[in-house]
């Protein structure tokens, strides 16, 4: 990608920050240059705003499986190598092993307690 070098030696700039700017230390935004050439106007990007409820909390796991929770779904997720099989017989059965064990233990967990430490 080739790089274009421009010199504008008398502008009126216009800066949009959360803080005042300080000397090196580089702020992420949008830089926008009037139809003049001569006003710029620069505006920080807005922060991320964080949804905690969105974020995934592990319940449980067992050798090929694992329980994650979050304030919106529950999610299971199996990852089984394919030298661990023979056949889509073998591989049926060590899920439904793993679900019945992720199933035992989600039985004694206390669900709604789960869900609000993601609400945290």
């Amino acid at each position: 990608m080739k790089k274009i070098m421009n010199t504008y030696p008398c502008v009126d700039l216009k800066t949009f920050t959360r803080e005042v700017m300080r000397v090196n230390k580089a702020v992420k935004g949008s830089l926008v240059m009037d139809e003049e050439h001569e006003h710029f106007t620069f505006e920080e990007r807005p922060e991320p705003v964080s949804h905690p409820e969105c974020h995934w909390h592990l319940m449980d796991r067992s050798k090929h499986g694992k329980v994650s929770v979050n304030g919106r779904h529950v999610k299971v997720e199996f990852y089984v190598r394919h030298d661990e099989y023979e056949d889509g017989r073998e591989l049926a059965d060590m899920l439904a092993s793993e679900i019945e064990t992720l199933g035992e233990n989600l039985c004694e967990s206390d669900l709604k307690e789960e869900v609000a430490k993601c609400l945290c």
